[in-house]
């Protein structure tokens, strides 16, 4: 049964036909695709997906931001001249009055206040935001990370650190700050809405985009589990910010900090608003604030929130507000890849790169793999730069290169079973499955060899000649001869030991070669083989019958080749021939 099972397994990997083989490359296709979608489902290499997604970032051409937003950063400048944090909020509405007499479209604060400080400060802040009319302002919400997914409705929400009411009610807007790491903690994207108590509050640089856009917020419909919002623009337009399959939006990266934005000094701004006051030049042209967005966050070493982002290990985190905006005001945000498209892709790719390499030989599928795994690495990048669309990339570089594997191991197993068949068509008799004689004759060649150098070394030689196989042909019929010998062969085989080899010398004739066995051993071997025989109940159509086997037996001593001792035993199988047959003679 174990033999069978063997058989049965040889041949379905070798096949016999070109048919059947094709058939196996798409059983191996899919196989690579049912492994390749379960280690997706399950997000196996999720952080090496996430790496791939970090490189296309890195590699993508700089591009022209946005010129509307600027940074008003609270740098180590503004801490040597104003004092240790938290300021007086009189400096923050100093900045306030100073930006917004230059009419900013937005300046949007990336600072908690939510703790009172006293009268003259919160007066004077509060006084500044409602003359200016653009202030916006941030809050926090405290939330459990494994319900992420579910931010949009409400899930995952423990509370909220809210700015103090007098200061919200004269905000233009308010937005979220909270951010999301990825698994390995660096920073790529955000939950784009979080609703809290049936309020749907925007992250901050989203919200400033869209209101610098035009959109109006009450006209903004959601579609979570499509991975859509839109927004209705001033004129009809459409913005359509996508969403990944956790309903969250991938942050569009396009430069590392200091080089995406202008950055200006906070302290710098106000000494320029003061200095302009008195009728002194100023230190910056506050007409460069103009229409712009300003972002006011803490920059300085110590205070500032630091992430891990694509492009940088150390990015401060004032920094998504910025790009979320001008991700909004440009419309250029980046897609991900539904799942099931994904899926769909990882089907596709193995059964085009297995059917493909099952024709090629070993290098050829080789530089195919190579070169099919770089052209999709290439695709990836140039449609992530031309399009902002994310597409899968580790996965299907994993499909396509399992795909190769799997199809080269296939072949390998498949070349090997080939040179089996072929060595045994070569070696083996196609009745008895026993070596034919040409083979024997090399192998007795070389042992031959080995006893002549070396006299120590013992060598025997049995043949054997069925009795009366004419009369079995002429009775029973030539398959029932066939079958005679093949139990024959079976029967020689299992009275020998596993180092002897057995062949078919033509016909009815089979010959034994006993390495390291005299004269003695030889014998004794022919007889267990004529006792097997003789106690044997061969089978054919009209019932079960017996017969015999004579065996002669020659040992080595000085022969000059092995014909000569191929001759001594056959002499010696004649000798038990003309002895009455069902014997074993020495010669």
């Amino acid at each position: 049964m174990k033999l069978s099972f063997i058989r049965n397994i040889r041949e379905f990997i070798y096949g016999r036909t070109f048919k059947h083989r094709y058939r196996i490359s798409w059983v191996l296709a899919f196989a690579v695709a049912a492994i390749v979608i379960f280690l997706y489902q399950f997000d196996i290499f999720e952080r090496l997906e996430l790496l791939t997604l970090d490189y296309r970032f890195m590699l993508r051409p700089a591009k022209p931001i946005t010129s509307e937003i600027v940074f008003i950063d609270m740098s180590e400048d503004s801490i040597e001249s104003i004092g240790r944090w938290p300021w007086p909020r009189i400096w923050h509405a100093t900045l306030i009055k100073a930006l917004s007499d230059y009419h900013p479209k937005a300046i949007v604060f990336d600072v908690l206040f939510t703790e009172p400080q006293d009268t003259v400060n919160d007066t004077a802040m509060e006084e500044a935001m409602n003359q200016s009319g653009v202030v916006y302002l941030p809050l926090l919400f405290d939330l459990k990370w494994q319900d992420a997914a579910n931010l949009y409705k409400g899930g995952g929400v423990v509370s909220e650190i809210r700015p103090l009411p007098r200061f919200a009610e004269y905000a233009k807007g308010i937005g979220h700050i909270n951010a999301i790491p990825d698994v390995d903690g660096v920073l790529r994207r955000i939950p784009p809405v979080i609703t809290y108590k049936n309020s749907n509050i925007f992250q901050m640089g989203l919200r400033v985009g869209l209101d610098a856009s035009g959109v109006n917020m009450d006209e903004i419909s959601f579609y979570p589990d499509k991975h859509l919002i839109t927004a209705k623009v001033l004129g009809g337009k459409m913005i359509k910010i996508p969403l990944d399959e956790k309903n969250q939006c991938i942050i569009n990266w396009r430069a590392r900090w200091g080089k995406e934005f202008k950055h200006y000094s906070y302290i710098d701004v106000i000494r320029s608003y003061s200095l302009i006051k008195r009728g002194l030049s100023p230190i910056i042209d506050l007409n460069e604030f103009r229409d712009k967005i300003c972002i006011v966050g803490l920059t300085a070493a110590g205070l500032i929130d630091i992430k891990p982002i694509p492009l940088q290990n150390a990015y401060p985190a004032v920094g998504v507000n910025a790009m979320m905006a001008s991700s909004a005001i440009n419309r250029s945000f980046v897609r991900d890849t539904p799942r099931v498209y994904t899926i769909l892709l990882i089907i596709l790719l193995p059964i085009i790169v297995t059917l493909y390499l099952s024709n090629l030989r070993l290098l050829s599928g080789m530089a195919l793999a190579t070169l099919s795994m770089f052209g999709y690495a290439l695709l990836s990048v140039l449609v992530f730069n031309i399009f902002n669309l994310a597409i899968p990339t580790f996965y299907p570089l994993l499909a396509i290169g399992l795909s190769y594997s799997i199809s080269s191991l296939y072949a390998q197993v498949l070349h090997s079973f080939e040179r089996a068949s072929l060595f045994k068509q070569a070696t083996r008799d196609g009745l008895t499955n026993l070596y034919n004689i040409r083979h024997f004759n090399l192998l007795l060649e070389a042992e031959f060899r080995n006893v002549s150098m070396y006299k120590a070394r013992k060598l025997a030689i049995i043949m054997g000649d069925v009795d009366n196989f004419k009369q079995i042909n002429d009775t029973y019929g030539h398959q029932a001869g066939d079958a005679i010998l093949r139990d024959f062969a079976r029967i020689i085989e299992s009275k020998c030991r596993q180092i002897d080899v057995v062949a078919r010398y033509g016909g009815e004739e089979f010959i034994v070669m006993l390495t390291g066995a005299g004269q003695k051993d030889a014998a004794i071997v022919a007889e267990k083989i004529r006792e097997a025989v003789s106690s044997k109940k061969f089978k054919a159509k009209s019932g079960a019958y017996g017969t015999t086997i004579s065996l002669g037996v020659a040992e080595f001593v000085n022969e000059r080749d092995k014909e000569e001792l191929i001759a001594k035993a056959d002499k010696a199988l004649y000798k038990a021939k003309f002895a009455g047959k069902n014997r074993v003679c020495i010669g």
